[in-house]
Parts: C-alpha cells; structure tokens; sequence
C-alpha cells in the first residue's frame, strides 16, 4: 500500500484589524506580484537547460531541491514537496536513468539513500540559476541605493517571515543554508547498479 502525505491540519485563521491587516494585504500584494514575474520570467524569457526540456515539473523541482541539499534523504524530500515517499523515489528513478541524478547509499543507514547532481544536471542548473540571478540583479541596479538598502536589510527579516508562515500553515521548516556538493562521482552508465535497485529506498 503506498504512503500518502499526512493530512495537513487545518487552524483557525485570525482576523486582522488595522495597521496589522494593511500590512498583511500589502505584503501578500507584492509577494505575489513577485511570484508571479518570477514565474513569467522562467517559464518565457529564460529557458529551460537542454538536458530537462520536457521534464515535469515535479521532477525539476526535485533537482532543485537537490541543488540546494546535495545529499538530501528520500525522507526529508518527500516531506519538502509533499509527496509520499514512493513517489520522490520514482522521481529520482526517472531523473537517475536520465543521468541527471545520483542515488548514493546512506553511510549512516545502509538502507537509505541520499541524492546528488551529476555533473551535468549541476552545470545546467547553475547556467539557469545564474541567467534568473543576472536578471534579477539588473532590475535591482536600476533602483535607487536607499532602495537596494533597504531591500537588504530586510532579508533577515524576510527569512524569519518565511519560517513563521511555515509554521503556522503546518509546512516543513526550511532545511537551512544551501550545503557544498561532494564531488560526482565518475560513472561510465547513466543506469543503477543492480544492488543498488534492490535496496528499499
């Protein structure tokens, strides 16, 4: 029988009055406004790396999760996409037999595994992230400096937002600062050794 996410519970939501309200609208405004460029700028002005054209989306999502978390645990993944984890597993199937991901057996429970880029899927995913952050970077040039300082400034701040909404809609934390990706290892098959497919993920 496969695993299905946990249900989320559902809480009361408060209702704000006041500067607090004016402050939660304005705030949700923007975010989605930038949320929403953001999404226009992937999907229409920068494109997709050649070795993930025609990749669903879950199955990108999951490479950049990695990028961020190399050796991040089938667990742990499951529970940041909000997949079972059979379903994280068959996505990492998928991406490993396109070369574009490494499952590595967990030195800490021999059972599991944990996932890295191949150096390929690594160096087109940074060649798109760095095209996203060029952009990104032009339009806050073109701002004034108080403006850009100010943006800064509320970085840290915009972090602890982020935790708290997690929180409190029942989301995973996030998992930390981005962690150094050991070295790929040099494989002459884009295809799993046989022990490796008949360990439980």
């Amino acid at each position: 029988m496969s695993e299905q996410p946990r249900p989320r519970a559902r809480r009361a939501t408060p209702r704000l009055h006041g500067d607090a309200h004016d402050a939660a609208t304005g705030l949700a405004d923007q975010a989605e406004a930038l949320f929403r460029a953001f999404r226009v700028v992937r999907r229409r002005v920068i494109a997709r790396p050649i070795g993930m054209v025609g990749l669903p989306g879950a199955h990108v999502e999951l490479l950049n999760l990695v990028r961020r978390y190399p050796g991040l645990r089938t667990r742990d993944a499951a529970q940041h996409l909000r997949l079972a984890s059979n379903t994280v597993s068959t996505l990492a199937g998928h991406l490993e037999g396109a070369g574009l991901l490494e499952r590595r057996r967990d030195a800490a429970d021999r059972r599991g595994v944990r996932f890295y880029l191949t150096t390929a899927a690594a160096g087109e995913l940074a060649d798109w992230r760095d095209q996203r952050l060029g952009l990104l970077a032009q339009a806050l040039a073109e701002l004034e400096p108080a403006d850009q300082a100010q943006i800064t400034a509320t970085l840290p701040a915009l972090e602890r937002l982020v935790g708290a909404v997690c929180a409190h809609a029942s989301l995973p934390e996030p998992l930390g600062p981005p962690r150094q990706q050991d070295a790929p290892r040099q494989t002459t098959t884009n295809q799993p050794d046989r022990s490796e497919q008949q360990e439980p993920m």
